[in-house]
């Protein structure tokens, strides 16, 4: 499944639901074109919905399982099928009231993705990651980043990224991440505020379900040199892998293109030092920093 950077990612329960219908158009060898004709529905339409890029009634839902998927079916999947159906239908956004700073950046796609994932792995280029900084360290990067925001729109944006960090603590969410040295000695703040930065990473390592690593200036070149990304699993649907960028921000879904960035990704964690034994690194850089 490929989206281009222009499309608005789908709900986690449509996508569950889109690999659902798909692996179950698979299991009978029906063409797409064939199942569409025995449903009655447009081809092109049918096709959207087994991308996620368009929801489906609870009547062409009853179709689809009662015609060509009734030899295969199982009571289980069908009962998932109208329960993922409801999720869609009626899950909440919670950041709904702040789609003006967020659709720019397709921002609002990526929390969707964040708060269904089960685990998620990093690789930070140029900063240190979002769901690490402190609310001094995140205002900076985001006002310098961002300037289109006025002092509101930098705070509320700020204010996501610490609820978002609230609940990676709390939901028990594998989170790993590999850090650039230059990240680490990127004064994005002054020495105190970046002090007290440092200090955070050294704390939020210690947390049972996060692991901190970094890569050292001396390992030379890497996959990681073309920009940060991050990889999103999820219980029931394939990983996706999003990359931030200036005007607008891109996912893959595509099974081939998320297996190089998860080659790259498991390359990096290998070549990195883990936090525990490069503490002296993150010290280091402290006692670099003007009194």
């Amino acid at each position: 499944m490929a989206q281009s950077k222009s499309t608005p990612p789908a709900s986690v329960p449509r996508r569950e639901l889109a690999q659902i219908l798909m692996d179950l158009r698979e299991a009978t060898g029906l063409t797409l074109k064939e199942v569409a004709g025995q449903v009655g529905v447009d081809h092109g339409h049918l096709s959207r919905v087994h991308r996620a890029q368009r929801g489906i009634s609870e009547e062409l839902l009853n179709k689809l399982l009662d015609l060509p998927y009734a030899r295969v079916v199982t009571a289980e999947q069908r009962a998932r099928a109208f329960e993922l159906l409801r999720e869609d239908s009626t899950e909440e956004d919670p950041y709904k009231r702040h789609s003006g700073l967020l659709t720019p950046t397709q921002y609002g796609g990526y929390l969707q993705f964040e708060r269904g994932a089960s685990s998620l792995s990093a690789y930070e280029l140029a900063l240190l990651p979002g769901l690490l900084q402190t609310e001094e360290y995140a205002s900076a990067v985001i006002e310098e980043m961002r300037p289109d925001l006025g002092r509101r729109g930098v705070s509320t944006l700020v204010e996501i990224r610490m609820q978002r960090q609230e609940r990676l603590m709390g939901a028990g969410k594998e989170f790993r991440v590999v850090i650039d040295e230059a990240a680490l000695r990127r004064p994005v703040v002054t020495a105190e505020p970046m002090r007290r930065q440092l200090h955070r990473l050294v704390e939020a390592a210690e947390h049972p379900f996060v692991s901190v690593r970094f890569l050292p200036m001396t390992t030379g070149c890497h996959a990681g040199l073309y920009g940060s990304f991050m990889i999103m699993d999820f219980p029931s649907t394939p990983s996706v892998v999003w990359v931030e960028g200036l005007a607008e921000s891109t996912y893959f879904a595509k099974e081939d293109h998320v297996e190089r960035y998860v080659t790259a990704f498991d390359n990096l964690w290998q070549r990195a030092a883990p936090l525990a034994a490069d503490h002296d690194l993150v010290e280091k850089v402290i006692k670099e920093l003007p009194t």
